[in-house]
């Protein structure tokens, strides 16, 4: 994370929108904007649970291009089948302002409830690059079979990853960076917590996506 302004962010750029016909807002808050002038500048927004989307979705008419990185997967019930997204940084949604945010006028809206900040409390301003990995994963093609067939043969091989041991992120986005364990679940995830910018943040993620490391002595 930087307090300093990305001096290009071309590579992820946004199609501003505005208000759409038919959008529903309060007296005047069409008229205030949620950036001020400046370079454009990421931020790490902080939201309420299951409202990436909508959060999103009020960005855009306001301008702000936004993203939350998800793992598409192809699920199959009742004989049809259908691509179910599942959330990979759940209560984040990562937006590009085309200037710096106004942080009184995104709070407490939409189901924004903050940003990731800074040690002396300012939202702090992420670098594109660092971004790279997680934007890729705003849309994910359905695996293979053949690459389904490798994610569980990997499964298989963590099973050394446990609840409340540490674990190396071995692909994926984060692949290389260390996490904690806290819960295993049953559709074959993992509760993590892993640092990014400097704050610990809780992520779910595949367990083919770790392997269990042993603690030091």
């Amino acid at each position: 994370m930087s307090k300093h302004h990305p001096a290009e962010a071309q590579d992820m750029d946004f199609n501003a929108t505005g208000l759409s016909v038919g959008d529903v807002v309060r007296v005047g808050e069409g008229l205030a904007p949620v950036f001020a002038a400046g370079p454009a500048r990421w931020y790490a927004l902080r939201v309420a649970p299951q409202r990436e989307d909508q959060v999103e979705a009020w960005l855009q008419r306001r301008g702000v291009y936004a993203f939350h990185p998800v793992l598409m997967r192809k699920v199959r019930r009742m004989g049809k089948s259908r691509d179910y997204a599942r959330r990979y940084l759940p209560g984040y949604v990562f937006a590009r302002f085309p200037g710096q945010a106004v942080p009184h006028r995104l709070v407490g809206r939409s189901g924004i409830t903050g940003a990731l900040t800074c040690a002396d409390g300012s939202w702090g301003v992420l670098e594109p690059a660092d971004l790279r990995k997680l934007h890729a994963m705003r849309k994910v093609d359905v695996k293979t079979k053949a690459e389904r067939r490798a994610a569980l043969a990997a499964e298989r091989r963590a099973l050394t990853v446990s609840a409340g041991e540490p674990a190396l992120f071995r692909s994926g986005p984060f692949a290389g960076f260390h996490c904690e364990v806290v819960e295993l679940t049953a559709a074959d995830d993992a509760k993590v917590v892993v640092t990014i910018f400097g704050r610990e943040t809780p992520a779910q993620v595949p367990v083919s996506d770790l392997v269990g490391v042993v603690r030091s002595c």
